[in-house]
């Protein structure tokens, strides 16, 4: 007992197909799976690159101060291996995000001027910083070897 069992497509003609017993194929690619792969890949892209900023960004501003207001100030034209001095309002001293002891300060900011090669240091310091700490520390930051020293502050709005 013999089963014969022929196909036929709905867009053919009919006799064509049937005669050789050929099937006609129609090869398509859904792009739908590919299109919700490369959205995933895109968000965890956006996601993770952020991330990063913020945390160089973070790391390398040391603690939040709140920055004095100056309207006058020019930009300061800053590489991104220059050291930053940060003084909280509590008088803590930060040399990028490591605590420093006022007694080790100008070893500190003379090895991080040699590390990264420069001669200028940023000064980060919150608005209730006394003037004369403010001086003491760029005092010690000149015997430290920093010839160009800038205060760093906000845009007045």
């Amino acid at each position: 007992m013999a089963i014969n069992i022929q196909l036929e497509d709905a867009t053919s003609s009919g006799e064509g197909d049937v005669e050789t017993g050929g099937e006609n194929v129609v090869a398509e690619i859904n792009i739908t799976p590919l299109t919700d792969v490369f959205l995933v890949l895109l968000i965890i892209f956006m996601v993770t690159s952020t991330a990063l900023v913020e945390s160089e960004a973070s790391s390398r501003a040391g603690m939040k101060v709140v920055l004095p207001k100056a309207n006058t100030a020019g930009p300061v034209s800053q590489r991104r291996s220059d050291p930053v001095l940060t003084v909280t309002k509590s008088n803590e001293v930060y040399l990028g995000a490591k605590k420093i002891e006022i007694a080790n300060l100008e070893t500190e900011i003379h090895k991080a001027l040699t590390d990264v090669g420069s001669e200028t240091l940023l000064i980060r310091g919150d608005k209730s910083v006394l003037l004369g700490a403010a001086v003491d520390i760029m005092s010690v930051a000149k015997k430290a070897g920093a010839n160009h020293i800038a205060i760093l502050t906000a845009p007045a709005k």
